[in-house]
């Protein structure tokens, strides 16, 4: 999959959602306003059409930003935490999360997404959704496991390719963070602006090792992502693969929810 592509699934996507909202009008309002001659019954249809409005608008706008993209995009990269130091972020409806991984070009880097992906929990809010053990992968562009994250109230575990503990985290205070990485142990401060517009990734020096920016996107990029609001993840060029995965771990935990 590279960006072009995505935006034509992120079309199809509203508009089988814009479509299926109109479903229960046709199929319960539409009749039971028949027989009942009575304006109240109209009334509940009003939700199923304006959310099927604004999926069929979203379906206009991603279709048309697909048609855009005129350049070639590369169909495929290798993908490791250490690959590259930018990533631009783009979600996809999921139970939970299913963020996709790009890199500046348009090509899909990779995939960060639920591993107990269950069709019922489509239907499931979150306090409930939230009972179900969350466990993730980061998947390469051929579906190979990268990485694994398990989180558990205020704690997670991740795990390399081959099933190997590597991080430990452990939520200390509200933005604050224990790691345990082999013998060595510190800390690490989640600063977020209202909105996660600007998500900072702070080291016990106050030095910035990773950063979600939205808004921030260079100009060159929007040949291929037609969002300037696209957010994009910034690494520090010195940081290791189990520093990375650690932000990228942190990261599920902040979009968990981010398209239920």
């Amino acid at each position: 999959m590279n960006i072009q592509q995505y935006y034509r699934l992120a079309a199809n996507t509203y508009l089988n959602g814009s479509i299926a909202a109109l479903v229960p009008v046709m199929i319960i309002v539409i009749p039971l306003s028949i027989l009942s001659h009575g304006k109240e019954v109209v009334w509940t249809a009003l939700p199923f059409i304006l959310y099927s409005l604004v999926s069929y608008q979203s379906y206009l706008l991603n279709r048309e930003r697909s048609l855009e993209i005129e350049r070639s995009v590369l169909e495929e990269e290798n993908l490791s935490p250490c690959s590259e130091n930018n990533y631009l972020l783009m979600f996809m409806p999921a139970p939970s999360l299913r963020m996709l991984l790009f890199s500046p070009n348009g090509a899909i880097l990779g995939e960060l997404r639920d591993a107990r992906y269950l069709r019922l929990r489509w239907f499931l809010p979150y306090f409930l959704d939230r009972f179900i053990p969350a466990e993730y992968g980061l998947y390469n562009v051929k579906n190979e496991l990268v990485m694994k994250v398990q989180w558990k109230r205020k704690r997670a575990n991740v795990y390399d390719s081959n099933g190997d503990l590597c991080v430990k985290i452990e939520e200390q205070e509200r933005e604050k963070y224990h790691i345990q990485i082999s013998h060595q142990a510190f800390s690490i401060i989640v600063q977020s602006e209202r909105l996660f517009t600007d998500i900072q990734f702070k080291n016990f020096n106050q030095e910035t090792i990773g950063r979600v920016r939205k808004g921030w996107m260079p100009l060159e990029w929007d040949v291929f992502f037609k969002d300037a609001n696209t957010p994009v993840l910034s690494f520090d060029h010195d940081l290791s693969e189990e520093e990375r995965s650690i932000v990228l771990a942190l990261l599920v935990k902040i979009y968990r929810y981010r398209n239920h």
